[in-house]
């Protein structure tokens, strides 16, 4: 507190006008006249837009989504036909050549076949088996026929026979035996 008492108001000692020891009179200020501002309501916004401007703007989207629709629409179809037209002209030349190859294959298949004609022609035979093996042909006046003059008569090894008239008495002694 001590150090309060040392503190002096040096206002106090000031005046107005220099001089003079009257006391001098606080000066009145008229008061300034502050203009009011306007105090501003901050609106919620609000659309100036009318309906019909907004059925116009969703109208104007609508139609520029069905023009970006059908473009695309026609960009994928082109594309399709496209594509499809590439496999066509790759699927012909796929066939354009196996048709190649059978064409090759039918001639070759031509060139065996008279090859194998000319390889066996009787004229082939016969020469193949008058010199390679030495055959003759035969005349009709060698050719000699054989009547048995007996009934059907075979000669088994062993000296077994066989004939047709054994075969129907074996028949018929079985079909006694069953009577």
């Amino acid at each position: 507190m001590a150090q309060n008492q040392n503190i002096y108001k040096f206002s106090m000692f000031d005046s107005l006008d220099y001089g003079t020891s009257a006391p001098q009179l606080e000066p009145v200020y008229e008061p300034e006249i502050i203009p009011e501002k306007k105090q501003t309501v901050k609106k919620k916004k609000t659309s100036a837009v009318t309906n019909s401007q907004k059925k116009a703007a969703r109208a104007s989207y609508i139609s520029g989504a069905k023009i970006l629709l059908s473009v695309f629409s026609v960009a994928f179809v082109l594309g399709i036909v496209l594509f499809l037209n590439v496999k066509m002209d790759e699927t012909a030349t796929k066939i354009n050549a196996v048709q190649s190859e059978i064409n090759i294959a039918k001639s070759e298949n031509i060139r065996l076949e008279s090859a194998l004609e000319g390889m066996v022609s009787i004229d082939k035979v016969e020469d193949y088996a008058e010199q390679t093996l030495g055959m003759v042909k035969l005349e009709n006046y060698r050719i000699t026929y054989f009547d048995s003059g007996e009934s059907n008569h075979v000669v088994i090894s062993g000296g077994k026979s066989y004939s047709e008239n054994s075969l129907v008495s074996k028949f018929e002694s079985i079909k006694e035996y069953f009577s």
